[in-house]
């Protein structure tokens, strides 16, 4: 990710070297992707961690609108874009049961009762920053971008523990190709974005990390003015 980082600086700082009132030129549009996201991670309990792969990991495919505005300077434009609203993940749940391995149980001692544990993730304020850079007079660009996002937990546990809400940090990179009209233009592209650990620890000391990484198509119309 801090290759990406470094990618939209060096092309956005561009903008400030290249931009002239002849050149410059304003455009704003709308997007619509569909994407196929996947987060793994573990959990940290009483200092024991859980890595089991099946039953953390969560994958999702997700279509989700987006607005943008970008100032093209004539050797790149730089954009901001932006997810209305939020996307919610479907919800998990987990089973434990109160035995010990290679306990008997016997009688009304509560061995073996179990309870379930159950918690989905909620993504809002998706901005991404990003660099747009065509290639000659093709219609192919690049395009990279730094991401922020925020993260709010959404669980029902058993101990009655609550996860605080946080936010996540990545990037992206993508490529794609831009037709432009008399009065508009229409640009496609593919890319992948990754993100930063995320970790938040519980009320009752439970600790989570996660890490999310996705691939995702775009289709986008926008009008410079």
């Amino acid at each position: 990710m801090k290759k990406i980082i470094a990618i939209v600086l060096a092309v956005s700082s561009l903008f400030f070297l290249t931009a002239t009132k002849t050149l410059a030129e304003w455009s704003a549009g709308v997007s619509a992707s569909v994407g196929h996201f996947k987060a793994s991670g573990q959990e940290s309990e009483d200092g024991e961690i859980n890595k089991t792969v099946s039953t953390n990991t969560l994958e999702g495919k997700f279509g989700y609108p987006s607005l943008f505005v970008e100032y093209n300077t004539g050797l790149v434009s730089v954009g901001l874009d932006v997810i209305p609203g939020s996307v919610e993940t479907t919800e998990i749940g987990r089973t434990d049961y109160n035995i010990e391995p290679g306990q008997v149980c016997t009688g009304n001692d509560g061995c073996n009762t179990s309870v379930t544990n159950k918690a989905k993730v909620e993504i809002s304020q998706h901005i991404s920053l990003y660099a747009l850079v065509p290639i000659m007079e093709t219609g192919v660009f690049i395009k990279a971008a730094v991401i922020r996002a925020d993260v709010a937990t959404k669980e029902s546990l058993a101990t009655g523990s609550v996860y605080p809400n946080t936010d996540m940090k990545g990037g992206s990179l993508s490529l794609g190709y831009q037709y432009d009209f008399d009065a508009a233009f229409v640009r496609a592209e593919a890319g992948v974005s990754e993100y930063d650990t995320v970790s938040v620890t519980s009320t009752g000391g439970h600790k989570v990390t996660a890490d999310v990484d996705g691939k995702w198509g775009r289709i986008s119309i926008g009008k410079s003015f």
